[in-house]
């Protein structure tokens, strides 16, 4: 009897989820945004705010903690059109110091989307110019988002780097 109830029950909750699925439509979106990061100076955007101890706390240095606010343009000139921030914190994580955990807000201040975040976890490496991390939700339009996002080195010159992201986001719109 027990066995038959959680059965019929599973089946009432498949019928409601696909009647919920079909209840919505899907898009997708992609955005280019610019990041400017400044390691040091005046307009630093990320600094180092932990670390293990009796070591040099560095941008690889296995355990090292960073935060960072960094800027978000239309272009690849920091002198384009201010779109946003890209805030968020990363570790160190490999032993050799060449990978970054990551996580990080795209908190978008103009445009179509102001106001809104698109929130984006992953591992990358540092000895690479590309990586992707996956798109793990957002708020407003982009609640429950899903996607990724490609990273790319576009120039480093001293403490001053130019990266271009490519994010790409489904969203799950449900029908009015």
């Amino acid at each position: 009897m027990a066995k038959s109830l959680a059965i019929a029950s599973l089946q009432i909750l498949s019928l409601l989820l696909v009647a919920s699925l079909a209840q919505s439509r899907i898009v997708s979106k992609h955005l280019t945004v610019y990041e400017h990061e400044i390691r040091s100076g005046d307009g630093q955007t990320v600094f180092i705010v932990a670390g293990l101890p009796n070591v040099t706390w560095a941008f690889n240095q296995f355990g090292t903690v960073f935060v960072a606010d960094n800027i978000l343009t239309r272009s690849a000139s920091i002198k384009s059109q201010l779109v946003g921030r890209l805030q968020g914190i990363g570790a160190v994580a490999s032993l050799d110091g060449t990978t970054i955990e990551t996580l990080v807000s795209v908190h978008f201040t103009s445009g179509e989307y102001s106001g809104r975040t698109v929130e984006l976890k992953g591992i990358g490496s540092q000895d690479v110019n590309e990586m992707a991390i996956v798109g793990v939700g957002g708020t407003k339009q982009f609640r429950y988002a899903t996607g990724y996002a490609n990273f790319e080195m576009l120039r480093v010159v001293d403490d001053f780097i130019t990266a271009k992201w490519d994010l790409y986001i489904r969203l799950d719109i449900p029908d009015d």
